[in-house]
């Protein structure tokens, strides 16, 4: 996609945030996502392909924890209103 798509997304999700926050839904956390990212040269773009490829999907960083071979990212995505 280029820059206008995603612009005319960035655009959507905000009205539909604007009109969720005016009907009074609550965002809710609606799927979790735990991705390992290893330091090791040979295996760091997958653990890095993984989170990029989660965020593209709309998941947001919710914590990370440095552990003795890298990182774990979590990772969550929010629905508005029932999940």
């Amino acid at each position: 996609m280029d820059k206008k798509e995603w612009k005319i997304i960035d655009d959507l999700k905000g009205k539909v945030q604007q009109i969720s926050e005016q009907q009074n839904m609550q965002k809710k956390l609606a799927h979790v996502k735990y991705v390992a990212v290893e330091f090791a040269y040979d295996h760091f773009k997958n653990g890095e392909n993984k989170v990029n490829d989660a965020i593209g999907h709309g998941y947001e960083v919710l914590e990370s924890w440095k552990t003795d071979s890298g990182i774990v990212v979590v990772l969550g995505r929010y629905r508005f209103g029932a999940v």
